[in-house]
């Protein structure tokens, strides 16, 4: 007989949150545990439900198994759940929320890349196409799938480009405040933008950060407010920084 035809299944030990304890319960018992080490919960080594054991690791004589196998979630003779099987998983991020709090914290990334190592010149936010850059860089962070957008609307001279979260359909656009875009004009610019992007099949939200180092606008929380939108499936939000 081979070693391939002795080898046998060992029993898994694993707490009620799925934790392994260990999958050689039998060959080294002193593994085992009444309580999980990282969590602290009771654990079990067979079926609740029809007393069999959990299958750990394959021993094949003189040798030693590599790696610790997954425990199951259902048992393979009564098909019984085990407790980690129900447990509820963490609830996914909101994406619009975690898109808000990355644009709010902009005005402090663009405070930190003016500082660099030794005398390598700064990196400045001085207009929009600077911070079409600087989105493109941190919108990965957080999004697996951005898609650049370019057009050329009609308050703007040369082609710009908004970004496009294509699972989350959401559409991003930028601009910088100033004395040459006084209130009025990004009033109208932002409408604009809500025009276009409202009509994209792709997208369900419009998101804009307006970058305002000199305070231009003198109540952004007031603007912010001003800008927002909700129409049934259609959303836009607008985030002001200095």
């Amino acid at each position: 007989m081979t070693a391939i035809e002795t080898a046998v299944h060992d029993t898994m030990q694993v707490c009620r949150n799925g934790h392994v304890v260990t999958d050689r319960l039998h060959g080294c018992p002193e593994g085992g545990s009444t309580h999980c080490i990282r969590c602290g919960t009771t654990t079990l080594d067979r079926c609740q439900t029809c007393g069999q054991e959990l299958a750990g690791a394959i021993t094949i004589p003189g040798l030693l198994p590599i790696g610790v196998r997954q425990p199951p979630h259902y048992c393979s003779t009564c098909g019984a759940a085990f407790p980690w099987a129900t447990r509820r998983r963490p609830p996914a991020p909101d994406s619009r929320a975690l898109l808000e709090n990355l644009l709010r914290r902009l005005p402090r990334v663009i405070r930190q890349i003016r500082q660099r190592h030794a005398e390598r010149p700064p990196f400045r936010v001085e207009d929009e196409y600077d911070l079409e850059d600087l989105l493109r860089s941190l919108l990965p962070l957080h999004f697996d799938d951005v898609r650049p957008e370019s057009r050329t609307p009609r308050y703007a001279r040369c082609t710009r480009t908004d970004y496009v979260l294509a699972p989350e359909r959401i559409a991003v656009t930028v601009k910088y405040a100033g004395p040459r875009s006084p209130e009025p004009q990004l009033t109208e610019q932002w409408r604009e933008d809500a025009a276009y992007w409202h009509g994209q099949q792709n997208c369900r939200a419009l998101f804009g950060f307006v970058y305002d180092p000199e305070g231009s606008l003198c109540d952004p929380l007031a603007h912010e407010s001003a800008w927002a939108f909700q129409e049934d499936a259609w959303e836009g939000r607008c985030v002001i920084g200095r």
